[in-house]
């Protein structure tokens, strides 16, 4: 089974913020969680949809992307992303193919009579302007050894199993000619405009496969790659609708994008159908995980925009004909830049925080809160908060003692876990603030003196059917699929379930083996 990706912390306060150094202001606000029991029974086999600008684009340099990593997910069952991520990349071949970037507004056909815009920000599009007949236009690398160093990976469970990818493509309304695109020998009808998955092909046993992107067009047309679909047995899911430069004020646009000043909005019909096509499982229950960069904003208008943001979600979910989602709104972590430093990053946060108090299906986190409101940087409160709160070192997947070893946030970073801007962070400053997030999203915290104490349950890993000590009294237990499996005694001690995996006790990861 999976360890604990973190070490347990005697000392964890992620919750509460009059104990951490922050200074006088960030200590008035409030960005404590906001109805995280929404979230926590769908973290190890719900469906994960990130959506943001750069802090959420599918690189191990940032926290969506890392949490595959560093959370102790029982199966990584499938990944969507873009066509160019950390876990799949295309490459253009023969001058055939070019990249169609956000700064172009997504116009897909440039240069012809169909051009038009595709606005769902999916981390770049592989246009190809194709002859007739079978042409190669691109190449596929999809690389597993991306999510090995993880909890799954290292256990064997990231992908696993009759593992396939299939292309996820783009067609426009009157398309100068329809054809097939392939990916390997694998036909994928190109016949219904907007999204369509494609149908699988095998990964093996590998942890690389590189594989050609065909298309076979009756006449000159063109052919627009959106990404792929890698996919193991069912587990967690995640994916990824990000790209640089994205505001809240783009998420609830529903417009189609604008050249060359309004190019960063999307179609609710466009967002429908992109979940429709990357669905695996219709009845899998869905996060929709919203985290962008604080903006200079008032908490007032973010709050409005945000409301908007979230309206859309519900609408397209609805209109792909799928379940109602979980809508989570992620704080980020401090950042200093020209424009954005505390004030701005806690208006963002007091904003967001808002919405979810207004509304019971939406939760809210801070890691800016969870962290102490620090900047990350190397300067000696980040080295000092890292070493006092039990961060110096972060354990997971092969990342621990006797394999690789553990990440040296201290020794090694010396706390400088942002890039030179002090705005994204670096990846061992993804891993650890994605580490940061999941115990903020599970921590069973009660208030002691204004300081908030984690439950540690103990023994932890546990044997089947042992006796677990630590928790609090009367607290739910789950399994993996969000199932209510038994509840804890008055004096806080229960009865470890009798089939290994992962478990939740009120807020805790426990792990049976």
């Amino acid at each position: 089974m999976p360890r604990v990706p973190v070490r347990l912390r005697r000392r964890l306060s992620a919750l509460a913020l009059a104990a951490l150094a922050w200074g006088a202001q960030a200590q008035t606000e409030d960005l404590s969680p906001v109805h995280l029991d929404l979230v926590r029974p769908h973290i190890q086999a719900g469906r994960w949809v990130w959506m943001g600008d750069s802090f959420a684009v599918p690189t191990r340099r940032r926290v969506p992307f890392a949490s595959l990593l560093t959370w102790p997910l029982e199966r990584v069952g499938a990944v969507a992303v873009g066509p160019q991520s950390t876990l799949a990349m295309a490459t253009p071949v023969d001058g055939t193919a070019r990249w169609i970037r956000s700064e172009d507004g997504y116009v897909l056909g440039r240069g012809t009579s169909r051009e038009e815009p595709m606005g769902v920000p999916v981390y770049r599009l592989l246009e190809a302007d194709l002859p007739v007949g079978d042409t190669r236009f691109a190449r596929l690398i999809v690389d597993r050894e991306a999510l090995a160093d993880g909890n799954a990976g290292a256990a064997g469970r990231a992908l696993s199993g009759d593992a396939t990818v299939r292309p996820l493509l783009f067609e426009q309304d009157e398309a100068d000619a329809r054809g097939t695109v392939r990916l390997g020998e694998s036909a994928t009808p190109l016949g219904t405009p907007g999204f369509r998955l494609g149908r699988p092909l095998g990964l093996g046993f590998g942890s690389r496969l590189a594989s050609d992107l065909r298309a076979d067009l009756s006449a000159p047309g063109l052919a627009h790659l959106a990404g792929v679909v890698v996919a193991g047995q069912p587990g967690h899911t995640a994916q990824f609708l990000a790209d640089v430069s994205w505001s809240t004020t783009g998420f609830a646009t529903d417009d189609a994008p604008a050249p060359p000043d309004r190019v960063k909005q999307f179609r609710t019909e466009h967002l429908a159908n992109y979940l429709q096509a990357t669905t695996l499982d219709p009845a899998q229950p869905s996060v929709v995980a919203f985290y962008l960069a604080p903006e200079p904003r008032p908490a007032e208008g973010v709050a409005e925009t945000v409301r908007a943001v979230v309206a859309r979600v519900r609408d397209a979910f609805q209109k792909a004909g799928l379940p109602r989602p979980v809508v989570l709104l992620v704080h980020s972590h401090a950042v200093e830049t020209e424009s954005v430093a505390q004030a701005e990053t806690v208006a963002f946060g007091r904003g967001l925080r808002e919405v979810a108090r207004a509304d019971p299906e939406v939760a809210f986190v801070s890691l800016y809160a969870s962290t102490g409101g620090v900047v990350f940087d190397g300067r000696p409160e980040a080295v000092a908060w890292l070493q006092r709160e039990g961060w110096a070192e972060l354990s997971y997947g092969t990342h621990t003692d006797g394999r690789d070893g553990p990440l040296r946030l201290v020794a090694d970073e010396r706390g400088a876990l942002l890039d030179d801007r002090r705005l994204h962070p670096t990846e061992a400053g993804a891993a650890f603030f994605s580490a940061v997030l999941y115990q903020t999203l599970t921590a069973e915290s009660r208030a002691r003196g204004g300081v908030a104490v984690r439950t540690v349950l103990f023994p932890n890993p546990a044997f089947r059917g042992a006796r677990v000590a630590g928790a609090g009294s009367d607290l739910p237990i789950y399994d993996i699929l969000g199932r209510l499996v038994g509840r804890t005694g008055v004096d806080g001690t229960f009865s470890a379930p009798r089939a290994a995996g992962v478990y939740i006790v009120g807020r805790t990861p426990l792990t049976v083996q």
